[in-house]
């Protein structure tokens, strides 16, 4: 399950970040559990009742909707960069919409669950590739942050499961970050071999061979 306070407040900071470097509009936040449903709809700028027609018929012609990225590994996307078709051309004409730049936040195993959309009133300058340059290196710096509150684990199940001591459930947790192995031992207080010694019994009672294998083996 998300927590919503954490969703509300990621997509508060980051929507800021832009404003700081990027003049925007309006902004449209969705959670999705599927290529086909979205919902839990905040937004901010732009009517509910456009916002419902979109849903309602005119997210088929939006080259840039969720359902378009849903697979693969794309973050960001700017309508500019695509020609929409004339329905969507005129649904977006009518809402004076003239642009808009969607984020994809997905969890460690590729899975998207929370969008972003930000948008600029007609007449109004299209996003450019300099402005979608600062928007990757914010992506960047936000999505561990992202990760470290949407991959949770439970702890008791896994000992439970797994067999696994209190101190290698500590190490396992610290594997969910990106932190290198060395960096783990000066965090824990413990020496490299140690680290390495815990990481290689976690990945036997998993059976598992890497730290990718291991996120996509527990994360929820």
């Amino acid at each position: 399950m998300f927590n919503r306070d954490f969703i509300q407040q990621f997509s508060q900071n980051f929507i800021a970040q832009i404003q700081h470097v990027s003049p925007i509009d309006g902004f449209l936040t969705y959670k999705t559990d599927n290529i086909q449903h979205a919902y839990d709809f905040e937004q901010d700028g732009i009517s509910k009742s456009a916002i419902d027609e979109y849903l309602n018929g005119k997210i088929e012609y939006d080259p840039v909707s969720f359902r378009h990225f849903y697979h693969g590994h794309q973050n960001i996307a700017l309508l500019g960069e695509h020609q929409p078709n004339e329905i969507f051309v005129n649904f977006m004409q009518r809402w004076q919409v003239e642009d808009t730049a969607e984020f994809f936040f997905r969890k460690r195993d590729g899975k998207l669950i929370f969008g972003l959309s930000i948008f600029r009133e007609q007449g109004k300058a299209k996003f450019n590739q300099q402005e979608k340059k600062i928007f990757e290196s914010f992506y960047r710096l936000s999505i561990d942050h992202f990760h470290h509150h949407v991959d949770m684990i439970n702890r008791d199940k896994i000992m439970d499961q797994y067999q696994l001591t209190k101190k290698e459930i500590v190490v396992l947790e610290e594997l969910f970050t990106n932190l290198e192995a060395i960096q783990i031992s000066q965090k824990l207080n413990c020496s490299l071999s140690t680290i390495k010694t815990y990481v290689q019994h976690i990945y036997q009672k998993l059976n598992v061979n890497s730290r990718q294998e291991l996120v996509c083996k527990l994360i929820r």
